[in-house]
């Protein structure tokens, strides 16, 4: 799909729990210390410290990392930071995304914290960039709508040349890549089902 290198949120509610806050309540429950963490995942304790301080904003496979060693998953790190199902998503609600290793391409998750089972990108890939040249496959469906730029689809390996207005749906088990061999950035909405950024 969508196939991020940093991740923001918008300020909690105070009667919200903090990503850092939930990352330093379950390393507390497990008896680890920062530094048995570090061991665990490779990071740093500073690194680590400041991250649980909300200092330092982590990665997406950063977090993937954290939880992994925490034996907890990003799902539920989410799901404890907004307790409650979101219905609107203001924009400066938004969560902004990037991949390690993969440049010029922004995910901004549109729903994030609702809870349900369909998963809402804005997908912004800058002249020149792509999601590699490896197709990658995962569970569930994708549909994508292209609002600006051009953008080169790969589905199974069949080429799809986008243009504004063209819509691509299909099952994310097939083999899908994309690239952006235009001179201007490409802009799409994103739907995937069994979400990937939670």
């Amino acid at each position: 799909m969508p196939t991020g290198d940093h991740t923001s949120a918008s300020p909690e509610p105070a009667d919200s729990e903090g990503i850092g806050q939930y990352l330093r309540r379950e390393r507390l429950e497990r008896g680890f210390t920062l530094g048995q963490l570090a061991e665990k995942t490779g990071l740093s304790r500073s690194y680590l410290s400041n991250v649980e301080r909300d200092v330092n904003s982590p990665t997406i496979n950063t977090l993937r990392t954290i939880v992994d060693a925490l034996g907890t998953t990003l799902s539920q790190l989410f799901h404890a930071v907004d307790r409650e199902r979101r219905v609107l998503t203001r924009p400066d609600q938004r969560v902004e995304l990037t991949r390690a290793g993969v440049k010029g391409v922004t995910y901004t998750l549109l729903n994030p914290k609702h809870g349900g089972k369909l998963e809402m990108l804005m997908l912004e890939v800058a002249p020149g960039a792509s999601s590699g040249s490896n197709p990658h496959t995962h569970g569930g469906e994708e549909v994508g709508l292209l609002l600006s730029g051009e953008l080169d689809y790969w589905v199974d390996g069949v080429h799809y040349r986008l243009q504004p207005g063209d819509c691509v749906s299909f099952d994310s088990s097939l083999p899908h890549r994309y690239a952006n061999r235009s001179d201007i950035p490409a802009v799409c909405v994103w739907s995937e089902t069994a979400p990937g950024f939670r």
